[in-house]
């Protein structure tokens, strides 16, 4: 009678086969564990995102890489939740360009259904999404999502694993070769000031910091376009300023869309500006030319929001 060997030496001996299974010739098909990683809805605001020098900290290509010029066009798009209802997303004809952009609206606007959509995370039901020319919902479209980093409003990582561990996940799944792998990291972790913290498991990390891992993680892929789901929201002062630091020495060569609805940090980081009432949008223009026109000489970001949501 055959033993069975433990789970565990069956594993670790790899190749080895049973004496019965090869006397009659039959294939054993070797076990490979793999160290599961549970996406997890979690919440937690960005926070933190302090220490010296982060203001002077730009992203350089040697970091990385270079990111080609990149333009997004939706066409006819369609989201609705439930059939019947009015849609949550309604956009006939948007194209944003190379570039810091701010999507604005209250919310419920349709922002985070919008950002998602950008994203490949949702498909609309009707219309279409090109990223540089290419339709991102295709039927082969796994070259176009890889051109995408996205930053959720909300995120969580496993508890057991370190900083550097969740960006090489990252950089795996992105398709990543190991040998620029290491070094994507390094540079993803030093652009959102976590050097310090490299070796760190997720689990001792300050809300903060997690927030700034998610950014590392929406970074480390190089991406064409930037999704970033009001990464500001709910920050004091002295943390929304690092913040819109990290946005402000991004690459000007990728399309980086930044939703909010506090409208101090968009006018202060974005050149263009997209104004979203009601899953529709109902200004796209520049930001300074946005605050002058609607809101008049002297007054501020806010009020030419509020006005141009009263006109609507």
């Amino acid at each position: 009678m055959l033993r069975r060997q433990p789970l565990a030496r069956q594993v670790l001996q790899g190749p080895e086969r049973p004496r019965r299974q090869r006397r009659l010739g039959r294939p054993v098909r070797r076990l490979v564990l793999r160290q599961p990683l549970h996406r997890r809805e979690g919440s937690g605001l960005l926070q933190g995102l302090r220490g010296p020098g982060l203001e002077s900290r730009r992203l350089q290509p040697q970091s990385l890489g270079h990111l080609q010029p990149v333009s997004v066009v939706l066409s006819g798009i369609q989201c609705t939740y439930r059939i019947g209802d009015r849609p949550a997303v309604s956009i006939e004809s948007l194209e944003l360009t190379a570039g810091p952009v701010g999507l604005v609206g209250v919310n419920g606007a349709g922002k985070s259904t919008l950002l998602r959509t950008l994203a490949g995370a949702r498909r609309p039901q009707a219309g279409s999404v090109t990223l540089g020319g290419e339709e991102l919902y295709h039927r082969h479209r796994r070259t176009v999502v890889q051109q995408i980093g996205y930053m959720p409003q909300e995120i969580q990582f496993p508890a057991e694993l370190r900083v550097t561990q969740v960006l090489a996940y990252v950089c795996w799944l992105r398709g990543i070769p190991s040998r620029t792998a290491k070094a994507r990291t390094a540079g993803a972790i030093e652009a959102v000031g976590l050097t310090d913290r490299a070796g760190q498991l997720t689990g001792q990390l300050s809300g903060g910091m997690r927030r700034r891992l998610a950014l590392a993680a929406a970074l480390v892929s190089e991406p064409r376009l930037l999704l970033l789901d009001e990464p500001t929201t709910g920050l004091d002062p002295e943390q929304r300023a690092g913040v819109r630091a990290i946005i402000s020495n991004l690459d000007q060569e990728c399309l980086t869309v930044m939703s909010s609805h506090v409208m101090e940090d968009v006018a202060s980081v974005t050149a263009r500006i997209v104004v979203l009432h009601e899953g529709s949008v109902i200004y796209h223009g520049d930001t300074p030319a946005f605050v002058e026109e609607r809101g008049g000489p002297g007054r501020s970001a806010e009020h030419a929001f509020l006005s141009t949501i009263a006109g609507s």
